[in-house]
C-alpha cells in the first residue's frame, strides 16, 4: 500500500475548535503525522510553541504575514523585510523547515516582476541563515482574482538561479491552472524544484477525492517519487473535520 505522510492543515481543518485545541485534534485522530497552518502571528508565539509540542506533531509549514493583499512579494511594501524577519521567528521557534512568502494581488508587470525576484531573493537568504525554505506556489484566478504569481511555469522562470526557494505544488491550484499534473509533478521533483504538497479536491476544496482529480492516483505517485516530505491538507471539510476524514485512512503509515 503506498504511504505518503500527510498534515493538518490547521487554518481550515478541525475549525469547529478554537485554533491551540486543533494541535491535539490532528494529533487525536491518529491519521497526521504533522501540521501546518496559514497565519500564526495573532497567537503568541511561546504558547503556540508549548501546544505543538505537547499535540508531538511536527510543524511543516507556515506562511509569511500576508498583509492586505494576499501577500506583499510583488507589490512595494517597505515593511517586507521585517515580515520575513517575523516569519522566521516564528518559523524557528515551532520548528517549522518550510515558509510560504505570498506574491500579492497585483497586475503582471517588469517592475513587479523585478521587485518579486528581489523581495524572494531576499527572504531566501534571510531564511538560509536559519535553515529554513522558502517554497512560492502559484495560485488559481478562479479563487484569487488577480493574484500575481498564478502561473507554474511564471513561477520557474521567477526563481530561476535563486538558491533555497521551490515550488509549493498544490494540486487544488494546479490543476485549475494547467491540468496535467502527473507530468508536472513528476518534473518537478526530477528537477529538485519540489518544495511541497497541498491537496484538496477540484474544484469544491473538499476532502480529497470527492472532485475530478484521481487523487488516489497521484498519492500511489507521491509515493513511488518517492516524495519524502509531508502532503499539507489544505480543504474545507465538508461536513465536521472527524466525519469527513475516511479519505485518510487507506494512507496511514504508522499503525
Amino acid at each position: 500500500m503506498p504511504m505518503p505522510k500527510f498534515a493538518a492543515n490547521l487554518s481550515l481543518l478541525f475549525t469547529e475548535l478554537p485554533f491551540p485545541e486543533r494541535f491535539a485534534a490532528a494529533a487525536n485522530t491518529g491519521l497526521f503525522e504533522a501540521v501546518e497552518f496559514q497565519f500564526p502571528y495573532d497567537h503568541d508565539l511561546k504558547t503556540l510553541t508549548q501546544t505543538a509540542q505537547q499535540a508531538g506533531l511536527p510543524v511543516a509549514l507556515i506562511n509569511a504575514p500576508p498583509g492586505d493583499t494576499f501577500g506583499q512579494a510583488a507589490l512595494n511594501s517597505t515593511d517586507f523585510e521585517s515580515s520575513i524577519t517575523e516569519a522566521l521567528r516564528y518559523a524557528t521557534a515551532l520548528g517549522a523547515e518550510k515558509l510560504h512568502v505570498m506574491a500579492g494581488i497585483t497586475e503582471p508587470s517588469p517592475d513587479a516582476t523585478a521587485l518579486y525576484r528581489r523581495n524572494i531573493t531576499t527572504a531566501a537568504r534571510m531564511a538560509a541563515e536559519r535553515g529554513v525554505l522558502i517554497v512560492v506556489e502559484p495560485i488559481n484566478h478562479h479563487t484569487v482574482p488577480g493574484y500575481f504569481l498564478h502561473d507554474l511555469d511564471q513561477a520557474l522562470g521567477l526563481i530561476q538561479n535563486i538558491p533555497n526557494v521551490k515550488i509549493l505544488f498544490d494540486i487544488f491550484h494546479i490543476q485549475q491552472i494547467h491540468g496535467d499534473l502527473t507530468r508536472r509533478l513528476t518534473a518537478l521533483h526530477q528537477q529538485d524544484l519540489l518544495g511541497h504538497l497541498q491537496v484538496a479536491a477540484v474544484p469544491s476544496r473538499h476532502e480529497p477525492g470527492t472532485g475530478e482529480v484521481d487523487d488516489a492516483r497521484l498519492f500511489e505517485l507521491i509515493d513511488a517519487l518517492p516524495w519524502p516530505g509531508f502532503v499539507g491538507a489544505e480543504y474545507h471539510p465538508a461536513d465536521t473535520t472527524v466525519e469527513g476524514l475516511g479519505w485518510l485512512q487507506p494512507w496511514v503509515t504508522y499503525h
